[in-house]
């Protein structure tokens, strides 16, 4: 049996997709590491926006990209991506979101089909694990057609559940056209989108077989269910339409299936963007059905669906939002080899007043915020710890920041260099282990092996290496004291080997 993801890989290398990049993180991870061993030629980029840059620059060239990231790498690479779909492209290029819906082992739960709203690109969501290698090569021939860039939504179930590689082939040879962006101003640009390649989206997007829908014949009045993505396997009504794009929608085939049902329930993870978007439908043709769903109290507002929630929501009276779900620590996630700088965490303990303000990153210091000793205070984004503490530290107080070595390559360089610049007072401890500990995956992050060059270029006031297998309480507990007792951007390297924590 093919995982859907094993069988994505092999798609891309028959249809000799010429690069494969992203940034790892779950539930994209795999994915990349697959796209290796099937040998696709695959990097593993510094950051999601460098990553999404060099496959417009292979588009523009002739060569069929296809960019991984996780959710919150799409947050990255928005600058260029809602750019791209004016400016154009050339050769396909695919936009592979992974999202997390329950938010497993992401800092957020978030929705990547808000970008492909806001950039007015389609995104696909096949039904089902057997329809995602169809899926991406639709995406890549709608590419390649209408010179935009297009995303694919999955998530880890999607890509877990069996799957099998596409029969179609990928036949579109698209080129760049210059003309379309430096033969028109940017609203003409805008003009030039919504007047030729809009109206041919939605006619393609309308007639595509990655829809699943019930017979005209064999439909049922009364009530159907909406639904698109992993979910969509879910379902148990016969009277059922399964959508393989989330936007923009089969609007003639969807008003169709709604004008006879008294109801209908839309199922989808993780935002409500179908069911806003059936509702404007609704109201815009004049149809009577009424619409349940995440917005109504009918199913969960927030985590992953189940089969359960929608066999539930039929049951429910719903008019407020359904937030009884229940939390916990994700499984798995005190196995990861995050551990190594125990003592590190135990001396900032002993050092740091009460209340003294720790900014973390998004890495392995984050299980210091929900775990003792617990150190930090922040951890908003990967990278960004430095800035964060930098703003800290105008409140009189040393700035603190914790962020691993990923984390500083990823962006949190930049954070250094404005602190610099602008003299800023913050203490920087890298947890240097070279390892991407909380995503490994089987690919070393580029640049790891330079932090230190890469921090003397920086021109901070002074740098210090512990290696946390050799140092003494006392001699840590000194060095710290001594640094936030000093004005200035000081930089501690604390060196150790990943282990899982409790080991």
């Amino acid at each position: 049996m093919k995982t859907a993801r094993e069988a994505l890989a092999k798609t891309l290398k028959k249809n000799k997709i010429a690069l494969v990049t992203g940034v790892y993180g779950d539930p994209c991870t795999a994915l990349l590491d697959e796209c290796a061993t099937q040998g696709l030629h695959v990097e593993i980029s510094t950051e999601e926006k460098s990553a999404f840059a060099q496959a417009l620059g292979a588009s523009v060239a002739g060569l069929p990209s296809v960019v991984i990231v996780k959710q919150v790498g799409v947050n990255v690479l928005a600058d260029p991506l809602v750019t791209a779909v004016t400016h154009g492209i050339g050769a396909g290029l695919l936009l592979i979101a992974g999202d997390d819906p329950g938010a497993a082992k992401s800092q957020n739960e978030q929705d990547s089909r808000w970008y492909a709203k806001l950039a007015g690109i389609p995104v696909l969501t096949p039904p089902g694990p057997q329809y995602v290698s169809d899926a991406a090569i639709e995406g890549l021939q709608l590419s390649g057609t209408l010179g935009i860039p297009v995303m694919l939504q999955v998530t880890a179930r999607l890509l877990d559940g069996e799957g099998r590689p596409s029969e179609m082939p990928l036949t579109v040879e698209a080129r760049f056209d210059q003309d379309r962006a430096w033969k028109n101003l940017i609203l003409d640009r805008y003009k030039y989108f919504y007047q030729k390649i809009y109206p041919q989206l939605c006619e393609l997007v309308e007639d595509s077989p990655l829809h699943r829908m019930p017979e005209a014949l064999t439909r049922e009045r009364g009530y159907g269910v909406i639904s698109c993505g992993f979910v969509s396997t879910l379902v148990t009504e016969k009277n059922h339409f399964a959508l393989g794009y989330a936007h923009p929608l089969p609007e003639r085939a969807l008003v169709s299936f709604l004008k006879n049902l008294e109801g209908v329930l839309v199922v989808e993870e993780i935002a409500p963007i179908v069911e806003e978007a059936v509702n404007a439908l609704v109201a815009r043709h004049g149809v009577k059905t009424r619409v349940y769903g995440r917005l109504t109290g009918h199913l969960p507002r927030i985590g992953k669906l189940e089969a359960q929630h929608i066999a539930e929501a039929w049951g429910r009276t719903g008019g407020e939002l359904h937030l009884d779900i229940p939390t916990q620590v994700s499984g798995g996630i005190l196995d990861l080899p995050c551990g190594g700088f125990e003592l590190l965490y135990e001396v900032l303990d002993e050092v740091l007043p009460e209340g003294y303000l720790v900014a973390g990153d998004v890495g392995c210091s984050i299980l210091h915020g929900y775990f003792p000793p617990q150190i930090i205070d922040t951890a908003y984004a990967l990278g960004t710890s430095i800035a964060t503490a930098a703003g800290m530290g105008l409140s009189g107080r040393k700035g603190v920041a914790i962020i691993g070595d990923t984390g500083f390559i990823h962006s949190g360089i930049t954070g250094l260099l404005n602190a610099v610049e602008h003299k800023h007072n913050v203490l920087v401890i890298i947890l240097y282990n070279k390892f991407s500990a909380m995503t490994p995956g089987a690919h070393a992050i580029p640049g790891l092996e330079r932090v230190r060059a890469l921090v003397e270029a920086c021109g901070v006031d002074a740098i210090d290496e512990v290696h946390m297998e050799q140092a003494s309480p006392e001699e840590l507990k000194n060095l710290i004291e001594q640094r936030l007792g000093e004005r200035g951007v000081h930089v501690l390297i604390a060196h150790a080997k990943p282990r899982k924590l409790g080991e």
